[in-house]
């Protein structure tokens, strides 16, 4: 989904360190205040579940769940409206399998956040849906991290160290991808191997344009189970009282 053709490297020259470090500051005074700039607002995921028991990404479809996602006074809130395209009412928390949330600011907030020390180096330019980018590695210690992994089933809660890359671009030094991979995860931990990637894009909420997420992809692996969720987010609009969502799906 978020996959190579997406991105295409550019010259491997780096930038001098003064502008490596006036991109980083920025992208981060931007992240940091990410969330106070969004307006209330409601929009549609859907995701979409797969496994595979061969190893050689042979996925097989598992489930598609429709969720009416609102994000009101910079909290998110999740509501399943759909189960493989019939209505459904189960809680987010409840979900069996792989699921996520955070995606709309605290795992932007959380890698930029001068709490958690991250380590930040310039690695590449890249070109990213026709934008230029720079691309930064980072690195958080697990000391510093609050990156949790969680199997609701067996009430386990795993905080660890985490890294990955930022793409930031060239010319409003906004973040535009983030990949991240957790560090040190026990080899007793049900759930290895996890990753993911989370691509923003600007949307029009109301009179404004707006860095929301686009597509997030999730991979993990539980024993010889592999586990991929492909998310979309769409049908963008402001958040009102009497604010509502209809599936023509």
């Amino acid at each position: 989904m978020l996959g190579v053709s997406a991105a295409r490297a550019q010259s491997p020259d780096p930038p001098d360190s003064l502008e490596q470090k006036q991109v980083l500051a920025d992208a981060i005074e931007h992240a940091l205040n990410h969330e106070e700039d969004l307006p209330n607002f409601i929009c549609t995921q859907t995701t979409r579940r797969f496994e595979d028991f061969t190893g050689k990404n042979g996925w097989r479809p598992i489930d598609i769940i429709v969720e009416r996602l609102s994000y009101f006074e910079h909290r998110e809130d999740y509501k399943v409206i759909e189960l493989n395209g019939l209505p459904a009412s189960i809680p987010h928390e409840q979900l069996n399998g792989a699921s996520s949330s955070g995606e709309f600011g605290s795992v932007m907030k959380s890698i930029f956040s001068p709490e958690t020390e991250t380590e930040f180096y310039w690695q590449n330019r890249f070109t990213l849906r026709g934008r230029k980018m720079h691309v930064y590695s980072y690195r958080v210690q697990a000391s510093k991290s609050n990156y949790h992994i969680k199997v609701f089933t067996r009430k386990l809660d795993l905080v660890t160290a985490y890294h990955g890359l930022i793409f930031v671009d060239e010319r409003k030094h906004m973040v535009h991808r983030i990949t991240l991979h957790p560090d040190g995860i026990p080899p007793s931990f049900p759930i290895q191997d996890v990753s993911l990637a989370l691509d923003y894009e600007y949307n029009r909420i109301g009179d404004a344009d707006y860095l929301l997420p686009l597509q997030f992809e999730l991979r993990s692996r539980e024993g010889r189970l592999l586990v991929k969720n492909d998310v979309d987010y769409d049908n963008y609009r402001k958040f009102t009282a009497d604010s509502s969502i209809t599936f023509g799906r």
